[in-house]
């Protein structure tokens, strides 16, 4: 059963027009929706003899996940007639045809041509996009339009999770990452709504991280890892790596050590032990390991410190996976793997100065956390991606806090001056240099962002500007802002332990399963002055 909804937006800004097209502005108005004979407030496309096509191009205001609808009143001679309609993520991505700059029809039909009848009330395919253009492709043509809306499809949950504090740029990274996650959370967690609308299982823990900061036990998140259990025999790797089936196992863990829930584990506990036992057994008494690949991310893809990169996971993942194996009762498993991730961890680590190698041999215990967080603040945003940002910023804080916390201003703030109303799948603090912003057309002389920039699977505009796993942010601020960690399973037990970075206040709630915990933190002369509201069933330990 398909539990999203679906809401008409209407556009908030005429981008550009070309060729002949009068009245543009009445389509930001917002109308009701259903065509009659008589429709007096259209806009006209029309085309002559020279060739010059009538366009336009419409902002929404935001990203979204959905259609484009068009209400058309009547055409020339009452015919059908052609016309062309790209979506975009980028204005740039709607100037441009499929296969410039990597623009793809990949995953979703962004850019397709139609015919339209008269008084006609037409919804087109689904992608994720921001702008619209439609351009009428006929000679000796017109179009009356009533209206172009977009059918917005999205799972209509609150926004239980807050973050407040005295830096409004903040505010809006952890809104906006917030909002990047929802729109990913569609029939399952999809990677991204234009491309990559599948289920990615590592990219999916960012976003489990942003699912349960924001909008708490979301059987979405559930219904997507018994998918991809159920898609994955135990002879196989999940999504065919390695590595997505050691994330699964984390998964696991973390969403049980988040909910409680008994019943989650009792219907994974087959699968995830014996995973478990298949994992522990590639890595041999030496500490080195069998894998059959590597991957940990796609900047560290085919480079000397993947291995390392993913062995520093495989450590993490045979960790978190002796607490879940002694949760379920198997202590020897339990031994087993906790001893194969010593024996890892006892191994000789070189990250080659990676970020991302140095923040996950941090998180599984294979090197000093300090030093490994004083080399990721190195060079400031240089070396960040946006997949890796919450496990960089995590271990960064634990070197320094508020450096961090300047860092993570950098690099989110970033994609906002660029017009940004959605994290993207990828992106480069290079990429800023002369660069033009995403919600106009390329000035002459200047980068284009989205089109110039990218790499392996996302080049140019094949590049996704709202992926999920960019959104984790959200969860870095609760942790070590606002200082929650959950201390117990099912949050029956929250450790505060906030860190101001040098601001005056930061206050904002937390879903737990027992309900929204409120915490409010203040600066003053003799430290933070603390308060709290918790539902009944979550104890709340305060550390200063």
């Amino acid at each position: 059963m398909d539990q999203r909804k679906r809401y008409d937006l209407f556009p908030s800004k005429v981008v550009l027009t070309r060729g002949e097209v009068s009245g543009a502005e009445l389509l930001l108005s917002q109308k009701p929706l259903q065509i009659t004979t008589d429709e007096p407030a259209c806009t006209l496309l029309s085309n002559g003899e020279s060739g010059e096509k009538a366009e336009v191009i419409l902002d929404f205001g935001r990203e979204l996940n959905g259609s484009p609808r068009l209400l058309t009143h009547v055409t020339s001679g009452m015919k059908n007639v052609k016309v062309r309609i790209v979506l975009g993520e980028s204005v740039s991505e709607t100037m441009s045809t499929v296969g410039e700059k990597g623009a793809t029809n990949d995953h979703a039909i962004r850019d397709f041509e139609t015919f339209i009848c008269p008084f006609s009330d037409m919804t087109y395919p689904e992608s994720g996009f921001r702008f619209v253009r439609i351009i009428l492709e006929e000679p000796n043509s017109s179009l009356r339009i009533k209206a172009l809306s977009a059918v917005e499809i999205v799972r209509d949950i609150p926004y239980l999770g807050s973050f407040e504090c005295d830096s409004e740029l903040l505010n809006r990274i952890y809104s906006t990452a917030a909002y990047t996650c929802r729109n990913c959370m569609q029939q399952f967690i999809w990677d991204g709504i234009k491309r990559d609308r599948l289920v990615w299982v590592g990219d999916m823990h960012p976003e489990m991280l942003t699912v349960r900061t924001v909008f708490g036990p979301q059987q979405v998140f559930e219904d997507s890892l018994d998918f991809m259990r159920d898609q994955t025999p135990l002879s196989g790797w999940m999504n065919g790596m390695p590595s997505y089936s050691l994330w699964w196992l984390i998964m696991v863990w973390d969403w049980y050590f988040y909910t409680g829930s008994t019943a989650f584990l009792e219907k994974n506990r087959e699968y995830a032990l014996e995973l478990a036992r298949k994992i522990e057994a590639l890595v041999d008494e030496t500490g080195e390991d069998h894998l059959p690949g590597y991957f940990l991310d796609w900047p560290s893809h085919e480079t000397p410190w993947e291995k390392a990169g993913t062995r520093a996971l495989m450590a993490l993942c045979l960790r978190k996976t002796s607490l879940l194996a002694g949760v379920c009762g198997d202590v020897m498993l339990a031994g087993d793997c906790l001893a194969k991730a010593e024996l890892i961890c006892a191994t000789a680590l070189d990250t080659h100065g990676a970020k991302q190698v140095e923040a996950f041999a941090a998180l599984s215990g294979w090197s000093d956390t300090v030093t490994a967080g004083k080399n990721i603040l190195s060079g400031g945003a240089k070396g960040f991606s946006t997949f890796m940002s919450y496990y960089l910023f995590t271990v960064a804080a634990r070197a320094d806090a508020p450096g961090a916390i300047e860092v993570l201003k950098e690099y989110y703030g970033a994609m906002l001056s660029m017009g940004a109303t959605t994290f993207w799948e990828d992106f480069n603090i290079d990429w800023m240099e002369n660069a033009a912003p995403i919600d106009a057309p390329v000035p002459e002389g200047k980068s284009d962002i989205h089109g110039d920039n990218g790499a392996f699977c996302y080049i140019g505009l094949r590049h996704s500007l709202c992926h999920g796993w960019s959104s984790a942010v959200t969860a870095f601020l609760a942790e070590t802002v606002l200082g929650i960690t959950i201390a117990e399973p099912g949050c029956k037990k929250l450790i505060l332990r906030p860190d101001l970075c040098g601001m005056t206040f930061a206050r904002g709630t937390y879903p737990t399963p027992h309900g929204v915990v409120n915490v409010s933190h203040t600066a003053t002369p003799d430290g933070i002055k603390t308060e709290y509201s918790a539902p009944e069933g979550v104890e709340i330990e305060i550390v200063s």
